[in-house]
């Protein structure tokens, strides 16, 4: 059976730097590009990546809806969502919004809800993997699920919306 590559492209702010990087993965490989440069990766753990065969030690922690920041060998990176990508948007929205979105780039592993029940705030509606760590999904308010957009084991973007909440009538 043939492994199933996903592709993504995500812009980053670097200080002032607005930098392209898209990612072609399948499973824990893949392909990198950055600027015009192309960086091969294997992830060999929750805290090790091989690129371009060498080893690093890394940690990546979301600090917000749309932050990152990323230790590689003992060096610590903030990157931020592009404006131009967020259309605007900040995590402050995102709290208030009725959409569950993607913490990180993963896969679903389960959805603890379906279409039409009603959910409260903060509560537990799913679990994504992302890097061999599980993630919980929580409603971002109280409500009903009015739309899921994903299945579980299915490859998902960061920030991609997974389900909306509508208000309960």
């Amino acid at each position: 059976m043939a492994e199933r590559m996903t592709a993504r492209e995500v812009r980053w702010q670097i200080g002032d730097r607005n930098v392209i990087c898209r990612i072609e993965q399948s499973q824990e490989h893949g392909t990198v590009q950055i600027s015009g440069t192309s960086l091969s990766f294997r992830l060999l753990g929750s805290a090790q990546i091989e690129i371009d065969g060498k080893r690093h030690r890394f940690y990546a922690s979301r600090t917000r809806s749309d932050s990152v920041s990323v230790w590689i060998d003992g060096h610590t990176y903030h990157l931020r969502r592009s404006a131009t990508e967020n259309s605007g948007a900040t995590g402050e929205s995102h709290a208030t919004s009725s959409e569950v979105r993607a913490l990180m780039p993963g896969k679903l592993l389960r959805l603890t809800v379906k279409v039409g029940d009603v959910v409260q705030e903060k509560q537990p509606v799913g679990v994504m993997e992302s890097m061999k760590m599980e993630s919980p999904l929580l409603a971002p308010k109280a409500g009903r699920v009015a739309e899921i957009r994903f299945k579980p084991g299915e490859a998902i973007d960061m920030s991609e919306v997974l389900m909306r909440i509508d208000d309960q009538a």
